[in-house]
């Protein structure tokens, strides 16, 4: 259960929730089971009543008449009202969850996260949160309210009759633990493998959503779809077997209830013989036994899956543990010369792999520089950390005349605009993506950008509103470049950085967009990575590198 402590402990905020929840969920319970024994005890006591003229008149049939109505009366609002409000804490509790992930996750580089795949991620965020509903739904507070149910019937039975009370709570002991623990031995390990499995079937359907296109084209869909059918039939068999386990658990509870009650019909008919129990109490103790079983029914299916409650959490651990080994100070910065850049016989290694060898290069503010190498020569490496994504093993670099380490994460982020490779877009308009770079852009800015960038045809009659769908698939490979290039400028910044910004454009469109950057700020710092050796002429610097040299 230790894993499961650091999500107890979120529920702190929301315990007046947690509490009202199970308040109401033992209110709706006692109702019912006052219903069920009140219900019983009138039925029989009207019947012996009805034995005699006399005895018929002198009843009072009014009072537990209303008290049966009371009683459903209040189990129907209690029901419906704990419903809410457990479902609200639950949601509460959910969304919780999520902000807290992402807290953890945010912070964490991508040398961390690069061991993960994105599906796995979207995975852990939804269906492994989701699976933490069952701690608090169906585990936590009907655990308590069976506790105190166990109490409250054990003491009033007591009151009736000790033999009442002692079987009582030795039954509702046996199946509110022993059964719940035979769930538990059962699903814990088929629960495991659920979420196992679970996390497996998400990657394959997604790598076969997303990768649709190229299947169709080299063929591969069967294989794929093959692949995606095997987990789905995995997950199917681990169904089936939480569904004999859940029948399993539900028959014990169920014999556990007809063996109780039957005990106490012959406990109870032995005291009616011996004149120590009225003929309508013996009702009233058989229909309250039967009931009292509602508050211990749910613990085996809930502890059933609590083996897959314990295996969501510990995925979630396993990333929320996790320490960024980088860290970013509080105190701002003054930067000396801002837009400069220094490299001092850097040294940085990937995986034990080097790909820096103590690389020394200076580019004074406002310079336009380009820099190149073949593939794999540390070119994306040198953006990775002057944006602090990646640590260095030795020398120094320095932004602005001040080592890198000693910038405020947000201050390092405003000091530098890039364009990765490759370009990232986001469902939405063209306005909600060029806002990332500049949300306080406005239309007319917006559109200036695009229209240097020649884009302002891509646009049609939508304008700024123009869809670009998931990650951008609405758009030719060329329009998803630029608009990453226009996001990249909007944003003031000293220094712009693009990584191969003219990639798969056309001669006449390349050339148009080298002229709209080139002439986009003339004190900004400007850094192109690109392959191409035509146009260098224009740079101020080039520098070349060849696995993790500069070569000159």
């Amino acid at each position: 259960m230790q894993v499961l402590l650091p999500f107890i402990r979120l529920m702190k905020p929301h315990l007046s929730w947690v509490l009202l929840g199970s308040f109401l969920g033992l209110f709706t319970l006692f109702a019912s089971i006052g219903l069920l024994t009140l219900s019983g005890w009138f039925i029989a006591a009207t019947a012996l009543a009805g034995i005699s003229v006399a005895s018929a008149q002198a009843f009072n049939y009014m009072t537990p008449g209303g008290g049966v109505r009371g009683f459903a009366i209040a189990r129907t609002a209690g029901r419906y009202f704990e419903r809410i409000t457990t479902h609200e804490a639950t949601f509460r509790l959910l969304a919780s969850l999520r902000s807290w992930f992402y807290e953890h996750l945010e912070p964490l580089n991508p040398a961390r996260l690069r061991q993960y795949r994105s599906a796995d991620l979207l995975n852990r965020i939804i269906t492994d949160i989701n699976s933490l509903d069952n701690l608090y739904l169906r585990v936590l507070s009907p655990s308590l309210i069976a506790a105190v149910t166990t109490l409250l019937i054990t003491l009033f039975l007591w009151w009736v009759s000790p033999s009442f009370g002692m079987l009582m709570f030795i039954a509702l002991m046996i199946a509110g633990i022993c059964v719940p623990w035979i769930g538990h031995q059962l699903g814990k390990s088929v629960g495991s493998e659920q979420v196992i499995r679970s996390s497996a079937l998400r990657q394959a359907t997604l790598t076969y959503i997303q990768g649709m296109s190229e299947l169709h084209l080299y063929k591969a869909l069967e294989i794929q779809q093959s692949l995606l059918e095997e987990r789905q039939a995995a997950m199917q068999v681990l169904q089936l077997k939480m569904s004999l386990i859940t029948g399993l658990v539900t028959a014990l509870m169920t014999f556990a209830a007809g063996l109780t009650t039957l005990f106490a019909l012959v406990i109870g008919i032995s005291l009616v013989t011996e004149g120590q129990l009225a003929p309508a109490w013996l009702a009233l103790v058989v229909f309250c036994v039967l009931a009292s079983f509602e508050a211990v029914a749910p613990l085996p299916l809930a502890y059933q899956y609590l083996g897959k409650t314990r295996a969501s959490a510990a995925n979630l651990l396993e990333i929320t543990q996790q320490q960024s080994d980088i860290t970013f100070p509080e105190e701002m910065v003054q930067p000396l010369t801002p837009g400069s850049i220094e490299f001092n016989s850097v040294r940085f290694a990937y995986d034990e792999r080097v790909i820096l060898h103590d690389l020394s290069l200076h580019i004074h503010a406002g310079q336009k520089v380009a820099l190149s190498g073949h593939t794999g020569s540390g070119k994306s490496s040198i953006i990775n950390l002057l944006t602090r994504f990646w640590s260095y093993q030795q020398g120094q670099i320095l932004l602005g005349g001040i080592p890198v380490e000693h910038y405020p994460e947000e201050q390092l982020r405003s000091h530098i605009s890039v364009l990765s490779q490759p370009v990232q877009l986001f469902a939405g308009s063209v306005r909600n993506n060029l806002m990332i770079g500049n949300a306080k852009a406005t239309d007319e800015q917006m559109l200036a950008v695009l229209h240097r960038l020649a884009l302002t045809e891509m646009l049609g009659s939508d304008g700024l509103d123009r869809e670009v769908g998931e990650g951008g698939n609405r758009l030719s490979g060329g329009q998803r470049k630029r608009l990453g290039i226009a996001r990249a400028l909007l944003k003031t910044a000293p220094i712009l950085i693009l990584d191969e910004p003219t990639e798969g454009l056309d001669i006449d469109t390349a050339k148009q967009v080298m002229d709209a950057v080139m002439s986009h700020q003339p004190d900004q710092t400007l850094i192109i990575i690109t392959h191409h050796q035509q146009g260098l002429d224009r740079f101020d610097q080039h520098i070349r590198l060849d696995h993790g040299r500069r070569i000159d």
